[in-house]
């Protein structure tokens, strides 16, 4: 018989009467409850550090934790000693000050929601491997796509664990489409065909890891120009694929993109979706960090239409603006999942028994491909059911939380662009210079000490836009412009080693180094964005 260590008595399992399994956690789960509670707390602390471990420190850390793996295993006390410092160690998110990535922390709810997962530990393969997950997988999947005024008759989604991995399906999926030989001959049956993806300059990188893992190649990814404000040029996009299928290319995926990472910029659909249809080609919309707020946001506060029945697929995280916790992607399809098994299921008989299913003419049934064993529209197998801690977070809040908490984003983002063009009236050591406007709910910008200043606001309007237009071409000379990203840089280090806030920084082609603030955190107040720039400044007095 196995012997569990849930005695309260902290004693080892060997010298323990056995106690079930039930009893166990309900043990450790109280005990978790405190420490949990606690840890969240004293995040929240002004004087905690958002990250209390550097990168130098790795090694150490590494020999330190391996030499805790024992036979023996450790006692009750002892193990949650060990888990108070993981905690400490790891990056508090659940800060105000924490303004580094494009999530924040989790939903308390979002928590009980991961926590039940692991509870439950199905898999979301099969049906019967985890039923109440695939059915609420379908049913996130079509409020989801009805958001995103896909047809409701067919549209249907999958989870996954992280927006690069529903891309990548996007594109594996359109590929097999429109080069079905490829699925069973490989890329050798294309002959002289060299098929094409087109993404925009300021795309996320997992597309061209997708091309990659499709046997693209990254040399068949063509990069459309954008305009000042980041967003793709569908002009050049049409003149890019008349262009390439002159020269010998097989067009046949666009990406586009709601929320690009670094400027948020939203690319114009219809436009986009003209082209697509014209050449033929799948269109997907890359909304892993703006979907959110395309499909929750009031009108009156971000207006960005999705275009009725016009994209093939869209991905969305709702890990990022919604709260849920990491990882928690869905990428949806306008046809439903029977496209995507068709592109990538293998029908593997001791897995999948569809011809044991016994319902038949249901809506939900056909947007699920026509069996609820969703695994094979995959390339996967075992499958987190992350659809579970999605609906449970919605149920519990509704989606009026969901709107007012993407609202409050974009309205931060408004007010800290605001509070840059007011201090700017007012500084005496350098200028706060907005990369562009923001589109969504990230704020891109420099801040240039006044040693390095040597601009006026209306010639650097003029060659920022260019810059960004135009990949190689700097603001003022590359000299002058490693001055400003080296500063920016120098800045982003100082504040670091103080661990007050956690910013990020990002360089977009030749454009320097610019300081990049996410609002994603619903927490966040006028003093945090008054402090962040505190920060910054303080930062720079040290250094210049």
């Amino acid at each position: 018989m196995v012997e569990y260590k849930a005695s309260p008595t902290n004693m080892h399992a060997s010298n323990t009467a056995a106690a079930s399994e039930s009893e166990e956690l309900r043990l450790l789960l109280s005990k978790a409850a405190d420490v949990f509670s606690e840890y969240v707390a004293g995040c929240q602390r002004e004087e905690t550090p958002i990250v209390a471990v550097g990168m130098q420190e790795a090694s150490q850390l590494a020999t330190e934790f391996a030499a805790k793996i024992t036979t023996t295993g450790t006692d009750e006390d002892q193990i949650w000693d060990e888990i108070r410092r993981v905690c400490v160690l790891a990056t508090n998110t659940w800060s105000d000050r924490f303004l580094y990535k494009l999530y924040a922390a989790p939903t308390p709810i979002g928590v009980v929601g991961e926590t039940l997962m692991g509870v439950l530990n199905n898999n979301a393969h099969v049906f019967n491997a985890s039923p109440v997950g695939v059915v609420l997988e379908a049913v996130v999947a079509q409020r989801l796509a009805a958001m995103a005024n896909f047809p409701r008759e067919t549209a249907g989604g999958l989870t996954f664990p992280g927006g690069s991995y529903s891309n990548i399906h996007a594109l594996m999926v359109a590929r097999n489409r429109r080069f079905p030989e490829i699925k069973t001959k490989g890329i050798g049956a294309l002959g002289g065909k060299r098929p094409v993806v087109f993404t925009s300059q300021h795309a996320h990188y997992s597309i061209e890891k997708a091309a990659v893992a499709a046997g693209v190649g990254l040399d068949n990814v063509v990069h459309v120009p954008v305009d000042g404000r980041g967003r793709m040029d569908a002009a050049a996009l049409r003149r890019l694929v008349e262009q390439e299928k002159e020269t010998d290319g097989v067009p046949f995926f666009v990406n586009a993109t709601a929320g690009t990472t670094v400027l948020g910029a939203f690319d114009p659909l219809d436009a986009i979706a003209d082209v697509c249809e014209d050449h033929g080609l799948w269109l997907h919309v890359d909304g892993s960090w703006g979907g959110p707020l395309a499909l929750f946001a009031d009108r009156s506060v971000f207006a960005y239409d999705m275009p009725h029945a016009r994209i093939h697929s869209f991905t969305v995280n709702p890990h990022k603006l919604l709260g849920i916790p990491l990882q928690c992607s869905v990428l949806l399809v306008r046809d439903g999942l029977r496209v995507m098994k068709d592109a990538l299921g293998l029908c593997a008989s001791y897995l999948f028994h569809s011809e044991d299913e016994e319902e038949t003419g249901s809506v939900w049934l056909d947007r699920v491909g026509g069996s609820w064993d969703v695994g094979d529209a995959t390339m996967g197998c075992g499958r987190r059911p992350d659809a579970i801690k999605l609906w449970i977070t919605w149920r519990y809040y509704g989606t009026r939380y969901f709107s007012s908490r993407v609202n409050r984003a974009r309205s931060a983002a408004l007010a800290f662009t605001q509070l840059l063009r007011t201090k700017n009236e007012s500084a005496s050591h350098g200028l706060w210079l907005l990369v562009a406007a923001p589109e969504s709910t990230c704020v891109c910008f420099w801040f240039v000490p006044r040693s390095l200043c040597n601009t006026t606001s209306a010639n650097f309007e003029e060659m920022r836009q260019r810059a960004l237009r135009e990949p190689g071409n700097g603001i003022f000379g590359q000299e002058h412009d490693q001055r400003w990203g080296h500063a920016t840089k120098a800045m982003f280090g100082r504040m670091g080693d103080a661990s007050k806030v956690l910013v990020d920084y990002a360089q977009l082609h030749s454009v320097p180094a610019f300081f990049r603030l996410p609002f994603n955190s619903p927490s966040i107040t006028d003093q945090t964005m008054a402090n962040v720039l505190d920060s910054i400044e303080s930062a720079a007095l040290d250094l210049y």
